[in-house]
């Protein structure tokens, strides 16, 4: 035991096993590495979804040509009384499920958004229910306005422009879902900055909102000559319901996230 000792076979040992100790319990043999960036394109759920939508849209657009000429062609002029139900079931039920694709659409962008711009960590660790919780909330958005809509346009302008009105609304949202979906596709999988995205983003947004005021004032007030009154009630059934929305969407992205 002696010899070994002087040979030095003992402090070898034990140098080894101090060693290990060290690697075990000291960050002195390396620093820790900077977190992955939160990307939505290398998550399988997001991909599949906006593939999804995308087929779902050009399929739409390719079996549709007739019909959106046709809206498109006649959104500027006046629509006669017998022209209101050139729009059939089917056609109705495609462009509601554009909404809902838009609805998706929209989640997907807003949930990048929070994540890159307002700080802290998701409580819920899948990003796929995050995105549904606010999918959920745009569309709760989209039914309660045109709900509101549907009554107040009902009690002061008759049935007959309340159905035209909606199929136009309708007809408004199903084209911006079509408009948002390429934007989506660059910010996810080509990495859009997110300036640029709230730029493009807001330009649509600015474009529903043009059209829907001029409608507004083509359908109901035209006649009568009340710009004032167009005014006033764009404010109240669109702008109104846009401001709380964005702030139920902040309440709601506070709520999911854990603030340090």
């Amino acid at each position: 035991m002696t010899s070994s000792t002087h040979l030095g076979f003992e402090p070898l040992i034990n140098d080894s096993l101090l060693c290990a100790t060290q690697q075990a319990h000291s960050s002195a043999f390396g620093i820790a590495g900077n977190p992955i960036p939160n990307q939505l394109g290398n998550d399988d759920a997001t991909t599949i979804i906006l593939l999804l939508c995308f087929v779902f849209v050009v399929s739409t657009l390719a079996f549709s040509r007739a019909f959106v000429s046709r809206q498109l062609s006649s959104f500027f002029y006046e629509t006669h009384s017998d022209e209101l139900n050139n729009v059939t079931s089917n056609e109705l039920r495609i462009q509601l499920l554009l909404v809902l694709a838009g609805c998706l659409l929209w989640s997907i962008s807003t949930y990048f958004i929070a994540a890159e711009k307002i700080p802290g960590a998701f409580i819920i660790d899948t990003e796929i229910i995050n995105i549904l919780l606010v999918a959920v909330l745009f569309v709760g958005y989209f039914t309660t306005k045109w709900l509101v809509h549907y009554f107040v346009d009902l009690v002061f302008f008759g049935g007959k422009k309340t159905l035209q009105f909606f199929k136009i609304q309708l007809f408004i949202a199903a084209c911006t879902s079509t408009l948002t979906l390429p934007l989506i596709m660059l910010q996810v999988f080509f990495d859009l900055s997110i300036e640029k995205a709230v730029i493009c983003f807001g330009f649509v947004l600015i474009l529903n909102k043009i059209l829907t005021f001029y409608k507004c004032w083509f359908i109901f007030f035209r006649q009568k000559g009340f710009f004032l009154q167009t005014f006033l009630y764009f404010c109240a059934l669109e702008i109104t319901p846009l401001l709380a929305y964005c702030g139920i969407w902040l309440m709601m992205v506070n709520n999911l996230k854990i603030n340090f």
